[in-house]
């Protein structure tokens, strides 16, 4: 993998451009943070012992929709309160939202600098096994982010556009367009990411209202 630093303010600019030049370069590009995020992306990977083509491998071979049914299995022993979790349908539509790697969290300025990574991947599903990203609290491991999201490229057009060292950012082809689409969406990210809910916006309804007709994605593990 190649890096390259740009300004904050041009990042999501020079990620498009190089996107589109993608199918040419072979060379696809993501954005990762500042140099804290480099340096956590690499500390992160020295514990994965499987190389790359091994993850990807070992993600073929897993069924996502299988692996949602088991999952909300294991909750349910745990007596896991579905319904509270669902909530209400918003009655305004929240912000579609857009990409912030390039941004201070706290400010939402962009940063001075940022670091765009060059990968040569066939598909950004691979990216996570490049990477070896995952492994670490409840972050899943590596091979399950490359499965969900092929599963999320072929459904939906889904592609990882960054990866620092806790958040993955996607942009999204062809976003569900109707509240039951959305929800279905809403309860898989969910499952995979509970964070976005349970630290972030409060019920699935709600992140299934971000989802509809939104270009972005957005995940984060604490």
């Amino acid at each position: 993998m190649n890096t390259r630093w740009v300004a904050g303010v041009d990042a999501v600019r020079i990620l498009d451009e190089l996107r589109k030049q993608y199918p040419s370069t072979g060379s696809y590009p993501f954005m990762i943070g500042d140099e804290k995020d480099l340096e956590l992306l690499e500390e992160t990977a020295e514990f994965e012992s499987q190389v790359a083509a091994e993850i990807v491998g070992s993600s073929l071979e897993i069924d996502v929709d299988a692996w949602l049914v088991e999952r909300r299995k294991e909750a349910e022993w745990y007596e896991f309160d579905e319904v509270g979790t669902i909530g209400e349908w918003p009655r305004e539509l929240p912000d579609r939202g857009s990409l912030t790697i390039h941004t201070d969290i706290r400010t939402g300025k962009c940063k001075p600098k940022v670091l765009l990574g060059l990968a040569r991947v066939d598909a950004s599903w691979h990216l996570p096994a490049t990477l070896k990203w995952g492994s670490w609290n409840s972050c899943p491991q590596p091979q399950l982010h490359c499965a969900f999201h092929r599963h999320w490229q072929e459904q939906l057009g889904a592609e990882i556009t960054g990866m620092s060292h806790d958040v993955i950012e996607c942009v999204v082809a062809h976003p569900p367009t109707n509240q039951t689409a959305a929800m279905n969406l809403a309860r898989e990210q969910y499952w995979y990411c509970p964070d976005i809910v349970e630290q972030g916006c409060g019920s699935i309804s709600k992140l299934g209202a971000t989802l509809m007709n939104s270009r972005y994605w957005y995940f984060w593990w604490d």
